[in-house]
């Protein structure tokens, strides 16, 4: 059942992490909102470029989600993402193990408005965020079956472990953009 304030939607769902942000903390010579913020703008810039919305901020991570049927272009997004976030890791001299993660999956969710009186605010949810969250901790881009379908004809990809899931039954197939 789907919320009354939400609708079900086909959305790709993208979401990013920092890897080892918790050890370039110790050698960022500016406050960790600034950097956070600099992150923000940066990589927020180059979403909003491909027709993404930002859905959150988690700390050092991000959740977005895109038109559906744009997996190739959210490809492309996160490959951009990638290489501005190094930019910013190099120029800032921080270890070369801080890297940004990121999981692509696609198909429908629920998006709307939720929250206590006190903070409402737009949100998604469903098995496709479940799935792109899990997989976003692969240091790269990692995609699910469905993206990988639709992306393999453009982009080199490798297969990678599939994860086991509690929520669903059969194995996650994952693949990794090069």
């Amino acid at each position: 059942m789907v919320a009354p304030n939400a609708t079900m939607e086909d959305r790709v769902v993208l979401f990013m992490d920092v890897h080892d942000y918790s050890i370039a903390l110790k050698t960022l010579t500016e406050s960790p909102g600034s950097f956070l913020q600099e992150m923000y703008e940066n990589l927020g810039n180059i979403i909003v470029e491909y027709e993404g919305e930002i859905i959150k901020y988690m700390g050092d991570a991000m959740l977005c989600v895109f038109p559906a049927g744009s997996e190739n272009e959210v490809v492309e997004c996160s490959l951009k993402l990638r290489a501005a976030f190094s930019d910013m890791v190099n120029r800032k001299g921080l270890p070369s193990g801080t890297e940004l993660e990121v999981g692509i999956d696609s198909g429908e969710v629920a998006i709307g408005v939720f929250g206590h009186k006190s903070l409402k605010q737009r949100d998604v949810f469903g098995e496709e965020v479940n799935r792109a969250v899990t997989i976003g901790h692969h240091r790269g881009i990692a995609i699910t079956e469905r993206v990988y379908e639709r992306v393999k004809m453009n982009n080199e990809t490798r297969r990678l472990p599939d994860l086991r899931v509690k929520w669903q039954d059969e194995p996650l197939k994952v693949w990794e953009v090069a």
